[in-house]
């Protein structure tokens, strides 16, 4: 009696913890990763945010930093599941070197330019449908012209 209750209780508790192995948290967010191409060659660094389109059933915003052209959003803060609009700024381009003046410490270095144009940030275009699946892979091929 005691064998079969323990078997039983671990059998719950095996249960449980396959389906809680979703990729996902609570709140029902998911896992989102991929890769970010500009001009055919990976994005060195930069931001990408994804954000609820509306009608799409999503409920969060969410983001993450691009490394190497590689981002990856973890379950905790990934998004829901729906269909969000995504935006993608470059961590800037060459530095413009401020002129130096003779005698005086060196000024700091002016903004970086951003490199990926308008239509992948401000007037994104761009869309990701995350699933329902543990994971949802989106990768995005950007061109400067």
């Amino acid at each position: 009696m005691i064998r079969s209750l323990t078997l039983r209780c671990g059998l719950v508790c095996l249960a449980s913890a396959a389906v809680g192995c979703d990729g996902g948290d609570a709140d029902g967010r998911r896992v989102v990763y991929g890769k970010v191409d500009l001009d055919g060659a990976r994005l060195a660094k930069g931001m990408i945010a994804f954000d609820p389109e509306p009608g799409g059933g999503a409920t969060v915003s969410t983001g993450a930093v691009i490394v190497d052209g590689a981002y990856s959003i973890g379950g905790a803060d990934g998004p829901t599941v729906g269909v969000y609009r995504v935006s993608i700024r470059s961590g800037g381009g060459r530095a413009a070197e401020a002129e130096a003046v003779p005698g005086m410490p060196a000024s700091p270095k002016k903004s970086k330019a951003e490199m990926i144009p308008a239509r992948y940030n401000a007037a994104s275009k761009l869309t990701a449908e995350v699933k329902t699946s543990a994971s949802t892979k989106a990768d995005f091929e950007l061109t400067s012209e």
